[in-house]
C-alpha cells in the first residue's frame, strides 16, 4: 500500500561541519555529521525519522583525502613534479593522465576511479576567478578563507584525493586492500584507518612504479655513471650505455614518455628493461614521494587553528 522514494545525497563532510575542507574530520565526528545532515535535510523538506537510516545508507561514491601541510620551505610543485614522472596506467585500470593549472595539479583517472594531487592554495586562487578552473568544486563557502592572510612563515598545502565513483569500484578497492568490511554503508566506510590505508598504499604503488635507479638524485649524467659503475662493476660497456640512456630519457620525458617510446619498438621490452633496472645496485636517496607517504602513514588530523601562528 505504498511506494519507495530513493534519495541520492551528495555532500562534503568537512564542508558540512566546518564550511571548508582544509580542516579534516575523524571517526569521532561521525555522529555529529549524521545529526547535522538529518537537520539540514529537514530544512530542505526531507524528513528522516531516525538517524540510523543515514548511518545505514549505502554509499555509491566515495572520496578519501588528505591535506599535507608543508612548513619546511618545500612547495607542492616539488612533489607534483615527481608524480608527473610516475606511470600508473596499469594500476587500478587508470587510462588517462591530466596535468592542470600550469602544473599545479596531477590527475590519473578512468571512468570510476581517480587519483588527484594538487596545490590546494593555488586551486583556491583559481576558484576565486572561476569555479570551473578549479579542481575542487563548490568552493563558495571557503573562497575567502585565506584572502586576507599573508603567511609570515612557510605554509603550503598539498592535497591528495582518491575518488571512487561506483559501488563496484569501492568494493573492488576494499577487496584489493583486504580491509575486512562487510557492507558499503555510510557508517562502515567512515573510518580513518580505511582512508589512511587506501591513500598510503596507492602512493606506495605510484612510488614503486619508478625503478629506484631512475628515481635517484637529479644529478649530472657523469656523476650518475660513476655511481652505477662503482655499485655494479660487472656491467659491460653496452649494458652501461643502456642504463645511462634510460636515465637520460627518464629525466627528459618522465616514465610514461620513456615507456611509450620503448613499447613502440617492442611491446615486452619495457618490462624486461624495468626488471633489469630494478636488479642493479644503487645508493638511492629517499624519494620526495617517500616523504609524502610518511605523512600519510602518520595521518595526523589537520586543523587550521593549529597553524594560526604561521599566518
Amino acid at each position: 500500500g505504498g511506494f519507495q522514494i530513493f534519495l541520492k545525497i551528495e555532500f562534503s563532510v568537512p564542508k558540512l561541519l566546518y564550511g571548508n575542507n582544509f580542516d579534516e574530520v575523524s571517526d569521532r565526528d561521525f555522529d555529529n555529521v549524521c545529526m547535522k545532515l538529518k537537520s539540514l535535510l529537514f530544512n530542505m523538506g526531507v524528513i528522516i525519522r531516525e538517524v540510523r537510516y543515514i548511518k545505514e545508507s549505502l554509499v555509491s561514491t566515495l572520496h578519501y583525502s588528505k591535506n599535507i601541510v608543508l612548513t619546511d620551505y618545500s612547495t607542492p610543485h616539488l612533489y607534483l613534479k615527481e608524480f608527473q614522472r610516475a606511470d600508473i596506467s596499469k594500476l587500478y585500470d587508470t587510462n588517462q593522465t591530466d596535468f592542470r593549472n600550469d602544473g599545479h595539479a596531477v590527475k590519473f583517472h578512468s571512468n570510476d576511479y581517480e587519483v588527484i594531487l594538487y596545490d590546494k592554495l593555488k586551486d583556491l586562487s583559481k576558484a576565486r576567478k572561476s569555479d570551473k578552473r578549479a579542481i575542487e568544486k563548490d568552493n563558495f563557502s571557503q573562497l575567502n578563507l585565506f584572502s586576507f592572510i599573508k603567511p609570515v612563515q612557510p605554509f603550503e598545502i598539498l592535497r591528495i584525493e582518491i575518488r571512487l565513483g561506483s559501488r563496484r569500484k569501492i568494493k573492488q578497492i576494499f577487496d584489493k586492500e583486504e580491509l575486512g568490511y562487510t557492507n558499503l554503508t555510510f557508517e562502515e566506510i567512515f573510518k580513518k584507518e580505511y582512508s589512511r590505508q587506501i591513500l598510503m598504499n596507492t602512493l606506495i604503488q605510484i612510488d614503486n612504479s619508478i625503478p629506484p635507479i631512475l628515481n635517484s638524485d637529479s644529478e649530472s649524467l657523469e656523476k650518475f655513471v660513476i655511481k652505477v659503475r662503482l655499485n655494479n662493476p660487472e656491467l659491460n660497456y653496452s649494458q652501461l650505455l643502456k642504463v645511462v640512456g634510460a636515465k637520460a630519457l627518464y629525466m627528459e620525458l618522465g616514465l610514461r614518455g620513456f615507456r611509450d617510446i620503448t613499447e613502440k619498438n617492442n611491446g615486452t621490452a619495457w618490462y624486461r628493461l624495468k626488471k633489469q633496472l630494478r636488479e642493479l645496485n644503487f645508493d638511492n636517496r629517499d624519494t620526495e614521494l617517500g616523504k609524502i607517504i610518511e605523512e600519510v602513514k602518520k595521518f595526523e588530523i589537520v586543523r587550521l587553528e593549529e597553524y594560526q601562528d604561521k599566518m
